[in-house]
Parts: C-alpha cells; sequence; structure tokens
C-alpha cells in the first residue's frame, strides 16, 4: 500500500548533461508530478548518435503514456491503489517500451541494435515502488543516520563477476569490461525486469536515480555527501553533474533526486525492502 501521511513532502528535480567529451546526449529524464506522488525515470541509451537518443526516449515516453492512460492522468491519481496493481502496471509499461524499441529497431535498419537501460521510482505518499533495468541506479540516502543504499543491482557483466566472487570491487571500478550489459530495453522480446517495493521514506530521506555518467567519475561516498549537503533536489543534481563534469566528464550524465522534506514529526519506521529478480543467471553481454 503506499505509504500515505503528512510527515513529508516530497520535492523532486533532474539534470541532464552531455559530458565533457560527447557531441549528444544518449540520456533521458523525466520526472512528473508533485507531492503527495511523484514519477521519476531515468534512461541511458545506447547503439550511438541518433539510436541510443531514440531507445531512451521511446522508453520514457511509452512508459508515462502506459502509466498515465485514462483514468490516471497524473501520477497523484496512482496514489491511492495499491502495490501491487501498481507493480502489474509498470511492468506493464516497460515491456511495452521494450517492445516499442523492438518494433522500431526492425522498421528502421539504421537503428538496428539500439537499447537503452531503465530505473524508475514511483513515489506516493512514504512509500517507493522501482523497476530497473541494465546499469543507471538508485539510492536511498538516509537523512537520520547518513548512510547511503544501493537500491538496484547493476545488470553487468562486470557485477556478474563481482557476485560471483571472480573479481574484488577494486578490480571491478576499472575493469575493461565494466559498461558491458547482460540486460537492457530493446535487445529481447523476453524481458526481465528487476521489481523493488517496500521502500519507506522518513523525513530528510532522498532517492536519487542517475546514469552511469555520474558513477564513472563520482564514488558512493560523493553521492552520499553531495546528496545530504543541500534540501534542494535541483542543486544537488546540478551540483553532482558539475563534479563529474570537473573530472573529466567522458560520458553523458544525468540525475534525478526525490527529497522527503520533513513537515511534521513522527516516530520513524522501518520498511520492508522487497527485491524481487526475475533472472537471477546472467545471459550473453549485450553492450
Amino acid at each position: 500500500m503506499p505509504g500515505s501521511g503528512s510527515v513529508i513532502r516530497l520535492l523532486s528535480g533532474a539534470k541532464s548533461d552531455k559530458g565533457m567529451q560527447r557531441s549528444n546526449n544518449e540520456d533521458s529524464v523525466s520526472v512528473l508530478g508533485q507531492d503527495p506522488a511523484v514519477l521519476a525515470i531515468i534512461a541511458d541509451g545506447m547503439g550511438g548518435a541518433v539510436a541510443g537518443e531514440r531507445a531512451s526516449r521511446i522508453a520514457i515516453n511509452t512508459i508515462q503514456e502506459r502509466l498515465l492512460a485514462h483514468p490516471f492522468s497524473d501520477p497523484r491519481d496512482l496514489e491511492p491503489l495499491p502495490d501491487d496493481m501498481v507493480i502489474d502496471m509498470i511492468v506493464d509499461a516497460v515491456r511495452s517500451a521494450n517492445e516499442h524499441i523492438l518494433d522500431e529497431a526492425r522498421e528502421m535498419p539504421e537503428l538496428q541494435g539500439m537499447g537503452t537501460t531503465l530505473t524508475l521510482a514511483l513515489a506516493r505518499g512514504r512509500g517507493v515502488v522501482l523497476a530497473h533495468v541494465g546499469d543507471s541506479r538508485a539510492y536511498l540516502v538516509d537523512g537520520y543516520d547518513q548512510s547511503l543504499t544501493q537500491i538496484t543491482r547493476d545488470h553487468s557483466f562486470v557485477q556478474a563477476l563481482l557476485d560471483a566472487g571472480h573479481i574484488t570491487p577494486a578490480e571491478a571500478e576499472h575493469h575493461a569490461m565494466r559498461n558491458v550489459l547482460y540486460r537492457a530495453l530493446g535487445q529481447s522480446p523476453d524481458l526481465d525486469i528487476d521489481l523493488i517495493s517496500g521502500v519507506l521514506l522518513n523525513p530528510g530521506d532522498r532517492i536519487l536515480l542517475c546514469t552511469d555518467g555520474l558513477t564513472l567519475h563520482v564514488t558512493p561516498e560523493e553521492i552520499r555527501t553531495a546528496a545530504l549537503a543541500d534540501d534542494d533536489p535541483e542543486r544537488i543534481a546540478a551540483n553532482l553533474i558539475d563534479l563529474a563534469n570537473q573530472r573529466g566528464g567522458r560520458d553523458n550524465i544525468s540525475v534525478v533526486v526525490i527529497v522527503a522534506q520533513p513537515v511534521g514529526t513522527a516516530q520513524r519506521s522501518t520498511g520492508l525492502l522487497r527485491m524481487d529478480f526475475e533472472d537471477e543467471d546472467p545471459t550473453l553481454p549485450l553492450r
């Protein structure tokens, strides 16, 4: 069920930048709605130039059209719905986006091989539901103990090696195949989606979505520090992108931030985090 209540007010902001070394931006971001419901989506396109841009934009547009179809014209219309119903709607929307990208690539040979990552967060009051495919990330920054948790798991070849114990975290940071994905939209009609529910926001918490252009240059500790240094989500996003660009900006960089601004007093709650990984065994690298 959505985490309703008046102890927080949702603030959101986003920024996307082509970086310092790319001529175009293949990332797409979207933030719709306002308190008490915000729909945030981030997508990192692949396939080069027009193809990557097109894939990421198709993904976001399709998901918005499916989730906000009549009678739901605004994320706030989704606020009272039960989690199970919302999850079904999100799965349908993400799979529709995957099919749309595949159809476009079949019809236009110059777009063959295009695809995109996809990370989505739907915050409704205090409750958050997420969907994830690829290596863009979602983090939860705890406003109370100031800790940072990576909510999503990268669908990358290097992450699979790390999970299996074949490499160390230090080796993963500089591995030659760290950008190779084994799961993305636009690669196969059968799409596995990681679904995460039961995330409960407390006053002062932040949800942060980002593409790998940020994590290429900025460490999780630096993300945590920047997220807690400001209460304005747009400034948080801008500051992180500026930091990545100062260090070379080798890829497109996109950041979305949702801040749970305190508006009252309440006992702190711990939400049950349920993570449904549809495919535990990675398939062949795709990127």
